[in-house]
């Protein structure tokens, strides 16, 4: 009996785990090396365009540019960073920050080694705000509320809520068949 509830307080732990916590994120993961060309896409109609210049040590190596309503994250007027720490610290980003948009392709700062860049598409019915994840000339991938005027946090190295249902629930399955394996063994007199 105490394994069935066992079991069950897992199941409803799983259904519960896995709705993230903040649903409205939509991550897709990129994956292009910039070294072999300029990636572009679209977010609520807003452009984007990353590229890669080989400059590590003056501007930064990898460049944006946007258009129709896209913007970047930018400190003195200039595109830039939030370093990921690898902690799993959150970066979120939102109103509070400065975005300016960049009609040429721009150096961001201090893009080598891993980084979230703040994005936010202006749209007629709000503004969308988003992120980037690169490493070094590669764009892992690309994060943004699909609400309007919500913030979005990033999180480097955690394990989405799903994931981590999906480890406890093996933990649970393997805790359940060593313990029913322990029950079963027969002694001879």
């Amino acid at each position: 009996m105490r394994i069935k509830s066992i079991a069950l307080a897992l199941t409803n732990g799983l259904v519960c785990a896995a709705v993230p916590a903040n649903a409205a994120r939509v991550v897709t993961a990129i994956d292009a090396d910039l070294f072999d060309g300029a990636y572009t896409f679209a977010e609520q109609g807003a452009g984007f365009t990353f590229g890669f210049n080989g400059d590590y040590f003056g501007g930064g190596p990898v460049t944006v540019s946007t258009s129709t309503g896209g913007q970047v994250n930018t400190i003195f007027g200039q595109p830039t960073t939030n370093f990921a720490d690898g902690r799993g610290r959150p970066v979120t980003f939102g109103p509070s920050m400065q975005y300016a948009d960049f009609a040429s392709a721009t150096p961001i700062r201090f893009t080598n080694g891993d980084n979230f860049i703040g994005l936010r598409a202006v749209t007629a019915t709000g503004t969308y705000y988003g992120y980037a994840f690169t490493t070094n000339n590669v764009l892992n991938s690309v994060g943004f509320e699909n609400v309007a005027d919500r913030v979005v946090t990033a999180i480097q190295g955690v394990p989405e809520p799903a994931s981590w249902a999906l480890m406890l629930g093996g933990f649970g399955v393997i805790g359940t068949a060593v313990r029913r394996r322990q029950r079963s063994t027969v002694a001879f007199a």
